[in-house]
């Protein structure tokens, strides 16, 4: 069955990419390696790595100037025996990394990108938790970065006010803070071009109102997203704000519409302390972190109402890879079950087995 597996698994990936490794340091899972330390000095640039989920943790990486793939099962894999891949964080050092690719791992610590600011990272639905992604070199310039699909639980991304930030887009993210642990998700954006927060969600638990930026950021464009007890214009000047509606329960104080704040634009389309009536709108305002609730808008002010004529928040595009349903699964194809109909069998006979494979494109 581990072999099996392994056979599938290549089979659909050989076309895909220039080189697989495979890591696993579960020994029930059949891979190349069970470290993914070994698998990155083996990789050369342009292969991938595709990561197993596991009960184990993985042990953190370094990257060092090489264009890599890294691929997990997902933060909440649909399927059976739904391990994730945990990593406590990574080190991306050098220019030569860009345009690598880190999707469906779920971060437990400091993911630091360092040194001479390699361009063009894409994090698609990982869950980054209880950590600060720091793209903070001093002094130089980043640009080209993408974050689509992931879960900010308890996270942020850290910019270096003395550096500069280009086309970076975050999309279809889920932003959330407890009560306790950290102020805000976005710090340290202060000179940037083309910065845009795109359709995401921004929610926490607790009834104070929490900043979701912070450290001088400015110069930003912000439309379609949903905020629930969250301050948008604490620490955040001179930003354009389209389509987004704020919201803040029973118990909450309303800071201010902040598209009036800190010399912020209201470029039109933003609503203030109206129900976006997400169908989980009271999980929501309860500060309930659930990655995997219905964050949809069937009515009212949120429905319908963004820029591109969606809903405001989280996108649930019917084609595509932006359906935040399909954010828990990375975008390979997975096996879901795999069972033996015939368990005993004459020798000689065939064996007969039912895999049930999906995809979350």
């Amino acid at each position: 069955m581990k072999q099996l597996f392994s056979f599938l698994f290549l089979a659909i990936t050989a076309g895909a990419f220039a080189t697989v490794h495979t890591v696993s340091n579960n020994p029930a899972t059949l891979a190349q390696f069970n470290n993914i330390n070994t698998a990155v000095t083996a990789a050369a640039t342009g292969d991938t790595i595709y990561i197993h989920g596991s009960p184990n943790a993985y042990f953190a990486f370094t990257q060092t100037n090489k264009q890599l793939t890294f691929i997990g099962p997902g933060f909440s894999p649909d399927k059976n025996l739904g391990f994730t891949a945990n990593i406590p964080g990574c080190t991306i050092t050098g220019a030569l990394c860009a345009n690598s690719e880190y999707q469906g791992i779920t971060f437990t610590s400091t993911i630091s990108i360092n040194s001479a600011a390699p361009n063009n990272l894409r994090f698609i639905r990982n869950n980054f938790s209880q950590l600060s992604i720091s793209i903070n070199q001093g002094g130089v310039t980043y640009s080209g970065y993408l974050f689509e699909g992931n879960l900010f639980d308890n996270s942020s991304a850290d910019a270096a006010t003395n550096s500069t930030y280009q086309n970076f887009l975050f999309q279809n993210n889920y932003f959330y803070e407890s009560a306790c642990c950290r102020d805000a998700n976005i710090g340290g954006f202060f000179n940037t071009t083309n910065v845009l927060f795109d359709h995401n969600l921004w929610f926490g638990a607790g009834s104070g109102v929490r900043n979701a930026f912070t450290n001088s950021c400015r110069f930003l464009t912000i439309t379609n997203n949903v905020f629930v007890r969250r301050n948008a214009s604490s620490s955040n000047s001179n930003s354009v704000f389209n389509n987004n509606i704020t919201f803040y329960p029973a118990g909450s104080v309303n800071p201010g519409a902040p598209w009036t704040l800190n010399g912020n634009v209201n470029g039109g389309g933003n609503a203030d302390n109206l129900d976006p009536q997400m169908v989980a709108q009271a999980s929501v305002n309860a500060g309930t972190n659930n990655s995997i609730a219905d964050y949809t808008i069937p009515a009212g002010p949120g429905n319908n109402t963004a820029s591109d004529g969606k809903d405001m928040g989280l996108l649930y595009d019917v084609t595509g890879s932006l359906n935040f349903t399909n954010s828990r699964n990375s975008r390979l194809p997975r096996i879901f079950s795999m069972n033996v109909i015939t368990p005993t069998v004459a020798a000689g006979a065939n064996v007969t087995i039912n895999v049930d494979a999906r995809i979350s494109n």
